[in-house]
């Protein structure tokens, strides 16, 4: 629901598998279409691990692989992403307010999508059940300005997506109905604090521990392979190598200014819960972040 209020009933917008009332729309023609436009030799990429023999790998692959006829390739334009923004409620039969508040990114290849992972390290993740954890940290800001400083919130993470030619970046708040206007409230004075000065110590400790998760997630071959895969075709490169130096890179100044023109933008709100006619709307957030 956040990404197709963020986009509209389109690219990034749509569900990844489809709409269920569409299933009677798709016949041959359309499955042709589709693999002509999607599956071609040239999208294709081949990726092995612990392979002995180069020579032998490549045969192998040429033995199964060879005998199937590759579509020809066409001129296809995927179509552009478009960011809309805008705010979408939904009443549920809860005592909590959940809400989502995002703002547009940069995508993958823009320079300071290092940035926007410290930011989301920063703030980081707590719920009322867990307050601490891998990636999280007792010191993150979820934690220390949000639950530990107000009774009301019950949980609090950021949110941070990126994609080929968008990315969104924002927080995510739940806690009592009752106190749907305070979740907003500090939600948004969180956000602003990410244009503010970081301390030295508290950014250092922000970039150890994405450090950490980046090369946690890395450990496993089969994890390594995949993204091995991801980062060429992504960045026809393999990137995974540099990331932990673009981290280390980054200053606090960066941080504020890629916040600082993110928070600027549109906002796209989601609000879900029994209360949500108390939360503000989206042109109170907008004005009060600028």
């Amino acid at each position: 629901m956040l990404l197709r209020t963020a986009y509209g009933y389109k690219t990034l917008g749509m569900p990844r598998l489809g709409l269920e009332n569409n299933i009677s729309n798709i016949d041959a023609r359309v499955m042709q279409q589709f693999m002509m436009d999607n599956i071609t030799p040239k999208k294709c990429l081949i990726v092995a691990s612990g392979v002995k023999s180069h020579r032998e790998y490549v045969d192998l692959v040429r033995e199964r692989l060879g005998e199937l006829h590759g579509v020809p390739e066409h001129e296809y334009t995927r179509e552009k992403s478009v960011y809309i923004g805008g705010e979408y409620r939904t009443w549920t039969e809860s005592p909590q307010t959940n809400i989502s508040l995002v703002f547009e990114s940069v995508p993958w290849k823009d320079k300071n999508t290092p940035a926007f992972y410290l930011m989301q390290t920063l703030i980081g993740s707590a719920t009322a059940f867990s307050s601490g954890g891998p990636g999280k940290g007792m010191y993150c800001r979820a934690i220390t300005n949000l639950m530990q400083q107000y009774d009301f919130v019950d949980s609090a993470s950021a949110i941070n997506s990126h994609f080929t030619d968008s990315g969104l970046f924002g927080m995510q708040i739940e806690g009592p109905g009752s106190h749907s206007a305070e979740l907003m409230q500090v939600m948004l004075q969180e956000l602003h604090r990410l244009r503010e000065p970081i301390p030295e110590q508290e950014l250092a400790r922000c970039k150890n521990i994405l450090k950490m998760n980046v090369l946690m997630a890395l450990e496993r071959q089969d994890d390594r392979l995949e993204e091995i895969a991801r980062n060429f075709m992504t960045f026809g490169d393999l990137t995974f190598a540099q990331y932990c130096d673009r981290i280390d890179a980054i200053t606090s100044e960066q941080i504020n200014t890629a916040a600082s023109a993110a928070l600027s933008g549109k906002p796209t709100m989601l609000v879900t819960g029994g209360a949500i006619n108390l939360v503000p709307t989206i042109t109170d957030v907008a004005r009060q972040l600028n």
